[in-house]
Parts: C-alpha cells; sequence; structure tokens
C-alpha cells in the first residue's frame, strides 16, 4: 500500500464511512475507490480534488502525497 493509499484509508476510517459511501460520495465506481486504496490505479487530478472535497482537507495534501511517490 502507497503512502496515499494509506492516506485515503485513514480518512475514510476516521469519517467511518465504507468505501462505497466514499464512491458514490466523489462519483467514482466502489472498485476505482479500492484501488486507490490499495495504491493498484493512479488517481486522476480531478479525483484527487474531489476526494480532497469530500474528506474536507487542505486542497493539495493528497495530491502531494501521491507526487511524493
Amino acid at each position: 500500500m502507497t503512502a496515499f493509499g494509506r492516506e485515503l484509508e485513514r480518512l475514510r476510517e476516521d469519517k467511518q464511512v465504507t468505501t462505497i459511501e466514499v464512491a458514490r460520495g466523489v462519483g467514482i465506481p466502489q472498485s476505482r475507490y479500492r484501488e486507490l486504496e490499495k495504491g493498484i490505479r493512479v488517481p486522476t487530478d480531478g479525483q484527487i480534488q474531489r476526494l480532497e472535497n469530500y474528506y474536507g482537507v487542505a486542497s493539495g495534501s493528497l495530491s502531494g502525497l501521491w507526487e511524493a511517490q
């Protein structure tokens, strides 16, 4: 798992939501979200922005994790 994926998982668990709820909230399939958490799939800029908005984190905080890999 990548640092990006670990942070997604931590944010999801902190918010106490399921992968289905997150996926619906950001408008992506659940399978895509799970792949992002596992580090299998490369997120698009739009997906990162929607995830940052969904979790209420600072703009660029998740993209910074992804770019650091």
